[in-house]
């Protein structure tokens, strides 16, 4: 991904809309700025979003890494630890994962009874999901899939919002297709208030700033939400995942899922999960 300096866009905060920020690092010649109303830290200016798009579609999946992933047992294991909570969270059984990728957590998803539907703009990951997994995956973005009004009971997100230029459209399309009361949108992103973002600022894996635009925290991710009329906000509980062996990997993982619990307590992790639904009708104001 090539941009030229010039061709960068500004952007205001898309929780607040101010435009007054403070610089905090820079990395990849791309500014991380922290919004001096609602201190939301994210990219600004950024590449722009066709050439996000369009990269996205070209080279997110090529065959080397379908490969790893599928073997990857990390991938698996995380896949299964959320399906698990989002199953004890939630009511019904139809879930749209929007973002699906290779379709590995809606292959699980499938496995375990639940009615499942996807979205992506790879058409390489769609293809993967559809022919190794028989999957129902809509190639494209939301907006052009076109589903009914209140038509699932759960939309995942996961690892996604960061990746969007503007998502307050895109959380009111969510917001149309959920069903309201019982429906749950299940959104997880890395936690830009987490101790590893403060402490290792640019040199934090998560920051890649050419597509990774928003560092939510889990106030601003909740305010983001409430902004989109979400009313009702459940902060969930990733957990650390062992495929360690033997009886040191045992004793490793012991001890960093009780330091990670305690994180997640005190939403400091490495990521955020939120459930989020709303009570009031699609068209309330």
């Amino acid at each position: 991904m090539l941009v030229s300096m010039s061709a960068l866009e500004p952007t205001n905060c898309p929780i607040c809309e101010h435009n007054q920020t403070a610089f905090l690092f820079r990395k990849d010649d791309l500014n991380i700025v922290s919004c001096n109303q609602c201190r939301l830290i994210f990219v600004n200016p950024r590449v722009p979003a066709p050439v996000l798009a369009g990269d996205y579609i070209s080279h997110y999946y090529p065959s080397e890494k379908r490969t790893q992933l599928v073997a990857d047992p990390m991938e698996w294991a995380q896949m299964t630890e959320r399906l698990a909570e989002v199953t004890a969270k939630t009511a019904g059984r139809r879930l749209l994962d929007l973002g699906c990728g290779m379709g590995t957590f809606l292959h699980l998803a499938k496995s375990a009874g639940w009615e499942t539907c996807g979205v992506d703009l790879s058409q390489t990951g769609c293809q993967y999901a559809r022919e190794h997994y028989d999957l129902s995956v809509f190639c494209g973005d939301l907006f052009e899939a076109n589903f009914p009004d209140a038509h699932f009971d759960v939309i995942t997100l996961f690892h996604v919002l960061e990746h969007i230029p503007d998502p307050n459209p895109l959380l009111t399309e969510i917001r149309r297709i959920l069903k309201p009361r019982i429906g749950k949108l299940v959104v997880e992103v890395p936690n830009g208030g987490s101790i590893q973002m403060k402490m290792q600022r640019e040199n934090w894996p998560y920051v890649h700033p050419k597509d990774h635009l928003y560092y939510f925290s889990c106030q601003s991710l909740t305010d983001l939400l409430q902004k989109n009329r979400f009313d009702q906000i459940e902060v969930g509980k990733p957990r650390r995942v062992n495929i360690g062996k033997g009886t040191m990997g045992l004793i490793r993982f012991a001890i960093q899922k009780q330091i990670s619990d305690l994180l997640v307590r005190f939403n400091l992790a490495t990521v955020i999960r939120l459930y989020a639904s709303c009570t009031r009708p699609i068209n309330f104001l």
